[in-house]
């Protein structure tokens, strides 16, 4: 007798979603993607392991993320842009939490070129580069701008300060009686002194109002970046990247590997006093001198405009070029050439035009 063996069917249980009420076989619904609930997953055990899966798993995929955007320059982008996006950090959260870290940094060691000081913005104008020249009024009316509406809070800061201090002075003599804050007596300021102490107190106040206010809104507009980047990589190279969300992404990437790049020059500025009083200045001295010391500095003035912008070309330039030719295999000359021009668009959206809207709207805000 000849057996003939027979193929068993394990029988698949059929569930009902609880939350789109879809039915499914498995453990996620393949509608909505809920999972299905255990008794089990209410116990505190159960709890503490999922908070310790969480950033164990977060941690890891953000730190290979980024490691992978510093040795990989456009790994990252192209696994995202051909749909392998589960062993990465999604761009956006990436972005926020490198963001984040940078600000933490920059706070504590108060070295960053993101939150500006007033007078930053009669640097870096269009005119400064020769086939903009015609734009110097442009350039002269917005400085203006901008210095008069702080004259302008200076004086409504002024007034608010004498306005206080008016019910304190003697009407008969003009004099003012001021209590000393740490003190049990008091000063007596003739009425020839006023109008100098009530302009220091008010000098005083504007700029700490003016760098309390600067440091919220520089984490905020950082962001608009962002988008403004994406599409000049979206004009460059309309034809390949199909969509300008694929833009973002690569957007994403590069601002990540600057904002990395600027926490560790933040870092390597605390050095100095260990190592040397200027190590920073140090380090980026044999390019200072071979690009501006020596007869390159025509040149170099011409190809990259002041030191400040020059070392910025050594950070980007090699990224965006490896960047660029692993997404789009763009020919070599072509290559440098976009990688130089989104660098001179770069540092002006960030020194030449955020850096002013920042200002302004501090001003404009205090």
């Amino acid at each position: 007798m000849k057996l003939t063996p027979r193929k068993i069917t394990v029988p698949v249980e059929t569930r009902q979603c609880q939350n789109c009420g879809h039915t499914y076989q498995g453990k996620v619904c393949n509608m909505c993607g809920e999972k299905v609930f255990r008794d089990e997953q209410l116990s505190a055990g159960h709890f503490l392991h999922e908070i310790i899966d969480f950033f164990y798993h977060f941690e890891n995929k953000v730190i290979r993320t980024i490691k992978l955007n510093f040795l990989k320059p456009g790994f990252i982008t192209k696994e995202n842009l051909r749909g392998v996006r589960v062993p990465y950090a999604k761009p956006v959260q990436l972005y926020l939490v490198v963001a984040v870290l940078f600000y933490l940094v920059v706070s504590k060691v108060g070295v960053s070129d993101y939150i500006p000081s007033f007078g930053d913005h009669r640097y870096y104008f269009l005119s400064d580069y020769p086939a903009l020249r015609w734009a110097k009024p442009l350039d002269k009316a917005v400085v203006d701008g901008i210095d008069s509406m702080w004259q302008r809070k200076g004086r409504k800061i002024e007034a608010a300060i004498q306005t206080e201090y008016s019910n304190y002075i003697n009407t008969n003599t003009g004099t003012l009686t001021l209590k000393r804050p740490t003190m049990g007596d008091s000063i007596l300021v003739a009425a020839s002194d006023q109008p100098v102490m009530v302009y220091n107190i008010m000098r005083n106040t504007r700029w700490t109002i003016f760098h309390a206010k600067v440091g919220t809104l520089s984490k905020s507009l950082i962001f608009l970046v962002l988008p403004f980047f994406a599409l000049l990589f979206y004009g460059m190279f309309y034809r390949k990247l199909n969509m300008y969300g694929s833009a973002l992404i690569l957007s994403s990437h590069f601002l990540v590997y600057n904002l990395c790049i600027y926490t560790l020059y933040a870092l390597i500025s605390i050095a100095p006093m260990y190592i040397n009083p200027d190590f920073a200045g140090w380090v980026f001295l044999p390019f200072k001198w071979l690009f501006y010391e020596t007869p390159l500095v025509h040149v170099s003035q011409l190809l990259f405009g002041s030191k400040f912008e020059m070392l910025h070309f050594i950070f980007w330039m090699p990224w965006l070029m490896i960047a660029f030719k692993r997404l789009f295999n763009t020919v070599w000359w072509k290559n440098i050439l976009l990688s130089y021009i989104t660098c001179r668009v770069f540092f002006f959206l960030l020194f030449g035009v955020l850096k002013k809207v920042l200002i302004a709207l501090t001003i404009w805000s205090m």
